[in-house]
């Protein structure tokens, strides 16, 4: 979340927050909960939804919000016990039908499985579930699951707390060893965590030399790599390039070098240059949980094992590395990262050569290139699975302001062309529709539908062989093993290397997972999450974005596959790229301005809006009287402006404005703000002396 969401939802929540020396507490706020109904295989259920929360449950358990807790810890402190307290409880009311939590069904599978009958006298029983202590660069991050509402199935009764406090009782530790001090350490740290006011308690330092990206390849493909380098440093962005001849293939080796280079040169992002073959992949042990079927458990490729670099991620030293309890001292791995990866899958100097010149050129197109203004969405048939049948279904969740599942998200803006290839009863779309959207240039492609190594958007290799676009394009694909690149190749390989197709693409190394009968799907959570890093919390960074849509879920990493997701996505492109959003000015501060006012007087009224990318800022003013102003501008962004109106007739009015960018891009109308403008009675006394003065002069 952004620094602007984190101040909003301790606003809205109203944490109190206080630190003693061996505790501390966090007072959670909670509004009631909304009710709704939902039919589902021909039963009438209840759900539940409390804002800024999430379903939380195993399959068939019922599908109760949880509200996410990310605490910072002090410096050289750490958890010795977790202690809540409830405030007042609240009943709902009795002789509710919960909706139980979805199955978690791989993309490939069209089985339909029933629901559990619910076992407990409570759910969850619980006000907090601890997921765990992690790190983001040396700065300690305590994760809960805080449960403020609770059912009874043998009554149906549903009650929720108004309060819950969260008491942390500290105990001393190590400062941790990632920990760097450095300012933009900081600024990331605190649109992290829910008190950020804790930062005091961390020193600061400086380091005597910094790089932003560190790319690691081999000989063979060094020049190539050195190209990049020498585009970056032209861009101001300082980078080294490394062998792998130097380091060693090995990925505990190289996830050492890296940490190294994290420590001493202060890099952010890593460019793993080569496929597996040339720079090894960890492959992390996975279990998951679905319904009425085996355990689905496997081993992946996951570059996350060299994002993030705090201990070790086998600590029973088995052959399962990235077990919930292979951490330090048996905790969970880290999941938070201290630098973002990405990977260039290519083996030849021609392959190389494209990935290259098309992260260049993609990096070079100007903002008003037309083709950054498309974007694809291609959903296809699942299963009979209700409204998680059609692809498409998920995928309109990505467009705009989305509350769906209990949770929100913001999307695609409705100022981008939208094409959507979506499957239904009406027909199915094919390749060649796809082949014509990538063609003709596309900025981005968001994909669900059916995939494996050497099929994904209903494309072969061959067919990606044959792209013909100079326009290159991001694709995030939810589907199965289109990013498995332990195998010979898969399509995240292809798309990335040839010579047109993608400049990157996000895809699942293993099964990519939806929920039936719901849209809250374990692959759509981080889906729906990374459109809302880029333009919710305006995070164009790609490998940042990736990174984004995962934390903002770990208080969820023990939900059915959400696991096996977090480590499966994998980013086939150069993380420190920045895409090219012509993101809107976020919403103009509210009015300020005089609330009472006369007939026919001017009164001036200022505002701002903040522009991400800097860009120059119109705006257009409604006086509520009918007037609404033409564009006014260009102004600097940030910058506050005013803008003044007078009122013909007695009333109250209602003051509003809204931004609009050098490119198009509009925001949001402001908060209303409102002038009183009364009629005031003439005083005949006053008239009777004036008329006496104006005659007295002619006399």
């Amino acid at each position: 979340m952004n620094k602007i969401a984190i101040i909003l939802a301790i606003l809205l929540f109203l944490p109190s927050i206080s630190l003693a020396k061996d505790k501390m507490e966090i007072k959670y706020s909670f509004s009631q909960p909304v009710l709704k109904k939902i039919m589902c295989n021909n039963i009438l259920y209840d759900e539940v939804y409390l804002e800024k929360s999430s379903t939380y449950g195993n399959s068939g358990e019922p599908a109760l919000p949880a509200y996410p807790s990310y605490i910072l810890l002090p410096q050289g402190k750490y958890v010795k016990k977790i202690n809540a307290f409830a405030g007042e409880k609240i009943s709902l009311g009795k002789g509710y039908n919960l909706m139980p939590v979805e199955k978690s069904i791989p993309l490939g599978s069209e089985k339909i499985f029933p629901f559990k009958n619910f076992n407990l006298n409570v759910y969850p029983g619980k006000i907090f579930t601890e997921i765990g202590t992690y790190s983001f660069r040396g700065y300690n991050i305590l994760v809960l699951a805080i449960h403020p509402v609770q059912y009874i199935p043998s009554s149906g009764e549903i009650f929720y707390y108004k309060e819950i406090t969260i008491e942390v009782e500290l105990c001393e530790g190590k400062v941790n060893p990632l920990f760097r001090g450095v300012e933009k350490d900081k600024k990331e740290v605190v649109k992290k965590v829910d008190n950020p006011e804790v930062l005091n308690t961390y020193k600061t330092n400086d380091l005597s030399q910094s790089y932003e990206l560190l790319i690691i390849t081999n000989k063979k493909l060094e020049s190539n790599f050195n190209e990049l380098k020498e585009y970056k440093e032209s861009r101001g962005i300082k980078t080294i390039v490394e062998k792998i001849e130097d380091i060693g293939y090995d990925a505990d080796k190289l996830r050492d070098y890296i940490r190294n280079a994290y420590i001493n040169y202060g890099i952010e992002y890593v460019l793993l240059g080569g496929d597996i073959d040339i720079i090894p992949a960890k492959m992390l042990w996975v279990y998951g949980l679905d319904e009425n079927v085996d355990p689905y458990e496997t081993f992946m490729p996951t570059d996350l094992y060299y994002a993030c670099l705090d201990g070790t991620f086998n600590y029973d030293k088995d052959d399962k590395w990235g077990e919930p309890t292979d951490g330090e001292n048996g905790k969970d791995v880290d999941l938070i990262a201290e630098v973002y990866v990405g990977r260039a899958c290519v083996n030849s100097l021609q392959e190389a050569k494209n990935f290259v010149e098309k992260t260049i050129e993609y990096d070079k197109t100007k903002i008003d290139e037309i083709y950054l203004n498309e974007i694809c969405l291609a959903g296809e048939y699942l299963g009979d699975y209700g409204i998680a049948s059609y692809g498409g279904n998920y995928l309109e969740q990505l467009i705009g302001e989305c509350n769906d599942d209990g949770y929100s998200t913001k999307g695609i803006p409705l100022s981008y062309n939208i094409t959507k290839l979506y499957d239904g009863e009406d027909g199915y779309w094919n390749k060649e529709d796809i082949l014509n959207v990538i063609n003709r240039g596309t900025h981005m492609i968001h994909h669900l539908g059916h995939s494996s190594t050497n099929y994904n958007m209903r494309l072969m290799p061959e067919d990606v062989e044959g792209l013909e676009n100079n326009k290159y394009c991001l694709i995030y694909s939810q589907g199965c093993y289109a990013g498995a690149f332990d195998y010979d190749d898969c399509m995240a390989e292809y798309l990335t290397k040839s010579e047109n197709g993608a400049f990157a693409c996000i895809m699942n190394a293993r099964y990519g997972f939806f929920w039936s009968y719901r849209t809250d799907g374990d692959s759509q959570r981080y889906h729906r999450e990374f459109v809302d890093a880029i333009f919710g919390e305006k995070i164009f960074s790609i490998g940042k974005a990736n990174q984004d849509s995962k934390e903002d879920n770990l208080y969820l990493i023990n939900r059915s596959m959400m696991r096996w997701c977090y480590y499966q996505l994998n980013l086939f492109g150069d993380p420190s790229i920045n895409l090219h959003v012509n993101s809107p000015p976020e919403k103009p501060q509210k009015p300020a301005g005089s609330n009472k006012g006369r007939i026919k007087n001017e009164y001036s009224f200022s505002t701002f809006a903040i522009d991400a990318e800097g860009d120059a800022i119109y705006y257009k003013w409604n006086w509520g009287d009918g007037n609404v102003s033409d564009w006014i501008g260009p102004f600097i962004a940030n910058e506050t402006v005013n803008a003044t109106h007078s009122w013909e007739k007695r009333g109250i009015y209602i003051v509003k404005v809204i931004a609009k960018d050098e490119y198009g891009g509009i925001s949001e109308w402001s908060e209303p703000a409102s002038i009183s403008i009364p009629i005031f009675r003439e005083n005949i006394f006053l008239k009777i002396l004036e008329a006496i003065f104006k005659l007295m002069n002619l006399l």
